[in-house]
């Protein structure tokens, strides 16, 4: 932040005003698996919503929460067709893992955890119970980072068994029905808007951002100016000499 802070002032006094979890990877509590920073997925993933969006907030989560195991299903089903249990791209991460992880040595302190030790300073503790480990990798991606995969092969010298290490991968789990969920603690009521019907269709399209609207108005400004210049270096002299 102090060589940012050099490079942009008023950039880095506006990310210190957003609390830390919204965008440091350091700081992300693991909840979502996924160590993304960049909003192409949300994209993506508001553009599938589409249909769910009109609905009540509780049916709108229902809905959301069907797609992604339908889409979890989907995934599945190509995965059959990978050489191994897991995608191709977590099957190429999980190697490169296991490479680097033949440098390191676990360390058992008689419970649940293994000290992990690498070329220094790289030294982080494993817990096998909660599938967690300091360094984080593995709690943010759901992949069993390099430490993990050390822990696993000193927890079993047998080469058989370390395809066990796939177990480790993190699975989105199922939902119960909305009458076993927990009643929420929260002491204030929300209650949904007034709903008045407005005139003509509804509007499903996601509104756009001011920066969206900014950078696509730059670009037709731009293509407007190639195409100008294509335009007239494409004409030919008249007889007149013009």
């Amino acid at each position: 932040m102090k060589e940012f802070s050099q490079y942009d002032k008023e950039a880095c006094e506006w990310l210190n005003q957003i609390t830390l979890a919204h965008w440091e990877r350091s700081h992300f509590s693991g909840r979502a698996v996924s160590d993304v920073l960049i909003s192409n997925m949300c994209e993506v993933f508001n553009g599938k919503i589409d249909k769910g969006r009109d609905k009540a907030i509780i049916r709108c989560l229902e809905y959301i929460w069907e797609y992604l195991m339908k889409r979890i299903c989907n995934v599945l089903k190509e995965m059959k067709k990978a050489k191994g249990p897991l995608t191709p791209t977590a099957t190429d991460i999980l190697a490169a893992r296991k490479i680097v992880a033949s440098q390191y040595i676990a360390r058992w302190n008689g419970g649940d955890k293994y000290q992990v030790t690498g070329a220094l300073p790289d030294q982080h503790v494993v817990d096998v119970k909660n599938h967690t480990c300091t360094c984080r990798k593995w709690e943010l991606i759901g992949i069993p980072c390099r430490h993990a995969i050390a822990t696993l092969n000193e927890m079993s010298k047998d080469l058989e068994v370390e395809l066990d290490i796939y177990k480790w991968v993190h699975k989105v789990e199922p939902i119960k029905g909305r009458s076993m969920w927990p009643k929420s603690e929260c002491p204030t009521k929300l209650i949904p808007p007034p709903h008045r019907t407005q005139v003509g269709r509804p509007k499903k399209k996601r509104r756009q951002s001011e920066g969206e609207r900014l950078s696509k108005k730059q670009r037709a400004s731009q293509g407007d100016g190639v195409n100008a210049t294509q335009e007239g270096g494409s004409q030919k002299p008249t007889n007149d000499g013009v």
